[in-house]
């Protein structure tokens, strides 16, 4: 599980990033008669229908906030400038991008005809001022427009960003996070900035995207209807109504997918992928991802605030074992916080490899020559990979004698323990991190960044030398990548040697589709959305 809000700052470098959704305007009575709609009763009434099974609620409906599970409603409802794919940054809203020589401007050029779900134009006006209420309120990922100095308007369907140090712009344009176009016109009409979040977050929206929320319960479903103006215009196989089920039970999950019941679903009992690779009604999509496994180790709780004890329970892991018991292969094991395919790995890097031993010498060394600790692990209900890896870690850290208690929580609470006093959270807590945007700072920041009010940094860390090699790498990362790697090597070093944190491992992220489905593809850079638009009836 990932991210739900952000506020840090960091000195002259950030300000923090989610979805709405709905029928607005003219379709304000509709939308609220189809909220009271069943979901039975709405999947009879059409007949191109495609449902995605998902594995956990929905958190807010505002895109300039939100910064975890909604990124699979947001991405249909809502639109970037810019879009990445495995082929690198393709046009979306806007046809094409060009910047000056030291890439501290850059002018974009916006399709011409674009609707909004109002009905209202989309033109250079609504970019910038959906970038400037995300920097504004300074929440979830705004902190991806750092680089920005101001926003000039050339006309309706040209802006120009103007910016504080070189950066790509076109690559922060496209983030999964924070980069969605609202409708100005419409939304400013409602009223100030917290006016328009609420009504967001009751199912209303303002995007481009090609579909519209005609139901929205966070915890149960979101059914979504083609926008019959969408710009990139419509197929006869393509899907009229799209939903996305909440089903936590993987086993349910997988069983609804196999009868039919549901057309694609994810994160299913890994030890099933191969007698479903031989279900002739499914095909199997399986691709490298973005995430990373983390265990975040509370710093400032005994007995993990002492970084020798912190180091032996590093130690202590199997990751190779986790690997092959968890994911069945399917996945690496972590080199560091970042994955393979972005700067800021490195296959070299000096990490932990289990050695039982070693960890009882530091246990030792710590005060602790006979374990006799307890330990409190959470992790999100539902998510067997991570109650899997919270077993091995029970085993193993026995040999010890460390007991650790584990306690399966959902989201919501979870998080909300992490974030109260660290001296009355979790001990050890685990956590998945995708990006915002393909940076290896959007990991280093969000989750080790020293932080006032605690969000995503849940091991609570703090380290003044690691933030200043991090937020000098970033500033870097257009101009002088080779420093900026360089920079951002020695913090990851930093980060390994004080152990805040357990880096487990990269998984796959497989995906099980009906036959009855076809155009299905994973997005490494928008982890766990289904874009439904791509979709064709077989």
């Amino acid at each position: 599980m990932k991210k739900i809000v952000i506020q840090s700052l960091l000195v002259a470098l950030l300000v923090f990033g989610v979805i709405a959704s709905g029928c607005i305007g003219g379709e304000t009575t509709s939308t609220q008669q189809s909220t009271e709609t069943s979901s039975s009763t709405t999947e009879t009434q059409v007949s191109n229908v495609v449902i995605y099974g998902y594995d956990s609620e929905m958190i807010t409906l505002d895109p300039s906030i939100e910064f975890s599970n909604s990124i699979v409603t947001l991405a249909n409802v809502y639109e970037c400038l810019v879009k990445y794919t495995e082929k690198g940054l393709e046009p979306w809203l806007a046809s094409s991008w060009e910047s000056n020589e030291n890439g501290t401007e850059w002018i974009f050029h916006l399709r011409k005809g674009i609707k909004f779900h109002t009905g209202n134009e989309l033109t250079a006006k609504d970019v910038k001022w959906s970038v400037e209420r995300t920097i504004r309120m300074g929440m979830g990922p705004a902190f991806i427009w750092d680089p920005v100095e101001s926003i000039e308007v050339i006309d309706d369907y040209t802006v120009k960003f103007k910016l504080n140090y070189p950066a790509n712009l076109p690559l922060i344009a496209s983030s999964a996070y924070g980069a969605y176009i609202m409708d100005s016109k419409f939304l400013s009409q409602i009223g100030d900035d917290e006016s328009i979040s609420n009504y967001l977050s009751e199912g209303h929206d303002a995007g481009t995207g090609p579909y519209t929320i005609i139901k929205y319960d966070s915890k149960t479903e979101i059914v979504f209807k083609k926008f019959d103006e969408y710009w990139g215009g419509w197929k006869e196989n393509q899907f009229d109504t799209a939903i996305i089920k909440i089903i936590p039970d993987p086993a349910l999950r997988e069983q609804m997918v196999t009868s039919g019941e549901i057309h694609i679903a994810k994160s299913l009992p890994l030890d099933d992928i191969p007698k479903l690779q031989q279900d002739s009604n499914l095909v199997i999509h399986e691709e490298p991802s973005f995430r990373v496994l983390y265990g975040m180790l509370n710093t400032q709780k005994p007995p993990l605030n002492n970084k020798l004890v912190r180091k032996a329970l590093s130690y202590a892991t199997p990751y190779e074992d986790i690997v092959e018991y968890v994911l069945g292969g399917h996945g690496y094991v972590a080199k560091g916080p970042i994955p393979k395919g972005m700067m800021g790995y490195f296959e070299d890097l000096p990490t932990y490899t289990y050695d039982i031993e070693k960890a009882k010498q530091l246990l030792a060394e710590a005060g602790y020559p006979n374990g006799g600790l307890k330990l409190l692990l959470t992790y999100t209900q539902g998510d067997e990979a991570e109650g899997k890896v919270a077993e091995v870690l029970k085993a193993e850290w026995q040999k010890l004698g460390i007991e650790v208690e584990i306690r399966p929580m959902n989201w919501e609470q979870q998080w909300a323990l992490a974030r109260s006093d660290p001296e009355n959270a979790q001990d050890i807590l685990l956590f998945y991190w995708w990006p915002t945007y393909p940076t290896p700072y959007d990991y280093l920041f969000s989750m080790f960044h020293c932080e006032e009010e605690t969000l995503f940094n849940l091991c609570y860390y703090c380290n003044p030398e690691f933030d200043n090699l991090i937020d000098q790498a970033v500033v870097l990362e257009a101009s002088n990548p080779t420093e900026a790697e360089q920079l951002y090597r020695q913090a990851i070093e930093t980060l390994v040697d004080d152990s805040p944190a357990i880096f487990f491992y990269s998984p796959n992220y497989i995906y099980a589709v009906h036959k009855s489905v076809t155009g299905f593809k994973a997005y490494a850079a928008y982890p766990e959305v289904v874009f439904f638009y791509e979709l064709r009836k077989t």
